[in-house]
């Protein structure tokens, strides 16, 4: 996996390796390291996270998921689907009822 994402995160944030380390507490050098590392500790993932208003977390996430979870978002995937189709219908029936109604 490409961990270059953390460093393009910073950039779209528009902070500078300074602007990080500082708001981090840690050296410009473990900023460096920290783009280069392949795992995180959790503690400094959630800063990181609060600090660039930015989920990392659910790259794991998705990486990690169950067949459990994918069966759970299919199931709400299929509801909703199922919710798009009854509103439109509801909707055809209420302009139906209209058209009737200006007759």
């Amino acid at each position: 996996m490409d961990y270059g994402f953390r460093k393009k995160i910073v950039k779209k944030r528009g902070f500078t390796v300074e602007e990080l380390a500082t708001a981090l507490n840690v050296s410009k050098p473990n900023i460096f390291d920290i783009y280069k590392r392949e795992t995180i500790d959790t503690g400094l993932l959630e800063r990181i996270c609060k600090v660039l208003n930015h989920n990392f977390f659910q790259y794991y996430a998705d990486k990690y998921q169950t067949d459990y979870d994918r069966l759970v978002i299919q199931r709400y995937k299929d509801k909703n689907d199922f919710l798009v189709e009854l509103l439109k219908e509801k909707e055809e029936v209420y302009q139906l009822m209209l058209n009737q109604l200006k007759k």
